[in-house]
């Protein structure tokens, strides 16, 4: 019987988008916001992931703070990359292909994460992986939660490449026109479908710290 090979989430590249304007937080950068342990909300996506072992390519923009001045405790570090999106008032998109253009793409999968989930934590990662490993790596890892869908997207790393030579191509495009390459990861939790836009969900990182 075929048995897919394990694959731990330090083989697993994360390109994590940090390049947002926070427009609807009325002139607050969500990503500087404290979640109540002592990190800014970026320090604390970043934390996850490096806490896996992934390497992490941040998709910044041009006027945001310098990382050694916002996350001093994370960055220079290992394992983290950080390039800046010039098209920062494009769409999400322009941020995905500079992350593409920057990472390796030498292992058998790659994460597009979004840097304002809080409430993701490195179990919920694994678990992702998980998923991923038990298709053989071949397979759109998509999250969803009550039949909402979420966030990150996990792709195989033949997806990733033809994306990152593909520049009018879109992950979110791809995986529409490619059902069948889906496979979808059903949370038990609204982990995966929770982000922070508006000053009324910022207010809940207080329940972060309980």
């Amino acid at each position: 019987m075929f048995a897919p090979a394990a694959i731990a989430p330090a083989a697993i590249e994360v390109v994590l988008l940090a390049a947002g304007h926070s427009r609807r937080m009325g002139g607050v950068d969500k990503l500087q916001l404290d979640t109540g342990n002592g990190q800014s909300l970026l320090a604390g996506s970043i934390t996850l992931y490096r806490a896996l072992g992934m390497a992490v390519t941040l998709v910044r923009r041009p006027d945001q703070p310098d990382l050694v001045d916002l996350c001093p405790e994370l960055y220079p570090g290992p394992g983290l990359t950080i390039v800046t999106n010039h098209e920062p008032d494009a769409d999400q998109a322009a941020s995905v292909r500079t992350g593409l253009a920057a990472a390796q793409l030498a292992g058998p999968g790659l994460l597009i994460a979004l840097a304002d989930q809080p409430w993701l934590t490195p179990a919920d990662i694994a678990a992702l992986v998980a998923t991923f490993a038990s298709h053989g790596g071949a397979r759109i890892i998509v999250p969803r939660h009550a039949g909402q869908r979420g966030n990150p997207v996990l792709l195989p790393v033949a997806a990733a490449r033809w994306l990152a030579a593909q520049p009018a191509a879109t992950p979110r495009g791809f995986i529409d026109a490619n059902p069948d390459l889906v496979v979808w990861h059903e949370a038990a939790h609204d982990h995966f479908t929770r982000d922070i836009d508006t000053p009324a969900d910022a207010a809940l990182l207080k329940d972060l710290a309980r």
